[in-house]
């Protein structure tokens, strides 16, 4: 189902660092198929060419803002994904790692794809979808993780068995509440 929602690069004076394009087809192929229908696209872009195609603010849930501040947009089964906005806070080799690059851009997909799913599965008002929708992010990126990235729940496994007993350790010996020598 995922074969059906179209994805698109559409920057103005921009080139995204990494290849994004890939890791919004992979994210997109762990959503279960029921909540990706309707949805027909998701537009890669940058604040430049929001800037240019969407003018004045948008109000939601009592705030006024800019879409190009924004790091996606939802509307009637079309998702806008400002790429240089998801990016902006972090430095690019960050973005070399494949998991944290594709993380970073399942947050804001997610939350996208949670205003579509609240539009069509919970329709009517509700003064709080940017909670509702937030939510949804949540499970979708819990639901990739444990299925995407299984092998990396046994590593933190592996690594908490052994940190544990040490942390235990430390504790009785009085360690673990001193920090540089002086009292945490």
């Amino acid at each position: 189902m995922s074969a059906n929602v179209k994805v698109v690069e559409q920057y103005l004076n921009y080139s995204p660092p990494v290849n994004v394009y890939r890791s919004v087809r992979l994210l997109l192929r762990y959503v279960p198929e029921q909540h990706l229908l309707g949805l027909h696209k998701v537009v890669l872009t940058n604040s430049e060419t929001v800037r240019k195609e969407i003018r004045g603010k948008i109000s939601s849930e009592k705030r006024r803002f800019r879409p190009a501040d924004c790091n996606g947009l939802y509307s009637k089964g079309r998702i806008l994904l400002l790429i240089d906005q998801i990016f902006l806070n972090y430095p690019e080799v960050f973005l070399l790692v494949p998991q944290f690059k594709t993380f970073l851009i399942g947050e804001t997909l997610y939350h996208e794809i949670g205003h579509h799913i609240h539009r069509l599965d919970e329709p009517g008002y509700r003064s709080d979808k940017e909670v509702v929708a937030d939510q949804w992010k949540e499970k979708l990126l819990q639901l990739f993780l444990v299925q995407r990235y299984w092998y990396l729940a046994k590593v933190v496994k592996a690594y908490a068995a052994l940190l544990h007993p040490i942390a235990l350790r430390l504790k009785r010996s009085g360690g673990s509440d001193k920090i540089d020598g002086a009292q945490a």
